[in-house]
């Protein structure tokens, strides 16, 4: 992962500020949440869980970098 992956996961324009990135974070975080446990299908259920792991990484990958 690199921080070209962290924007594109996030679909934020590069160069964002922390700030902006800890928004979008959150925000899709709460949407993919509220998809994967209103929705009946599994299929969704378990793409949105995968959504979801996606995000959680490059966030993690996003703040590591941060404190370099």
């Amino acid at each position: 992962m690199n921080l070209y992956d962290v924007y594109r996961i996030l679909d934020i324009q590069q160069p964002s500020n922390a700030e902006e990135v800890i928004a979008r974070y959150r925000e899709l975080k709460e949407k993919y949440n509220q998809i994967k446990e209103t929705t009946k299908d599994l299929k969704t259920q378990m793409l949105y869980q995968r959504k979801l792991i996606e995000l959680d990484d490059a966030y993690l990958y996003f703040l590591r970098h941060q404190m370099q």
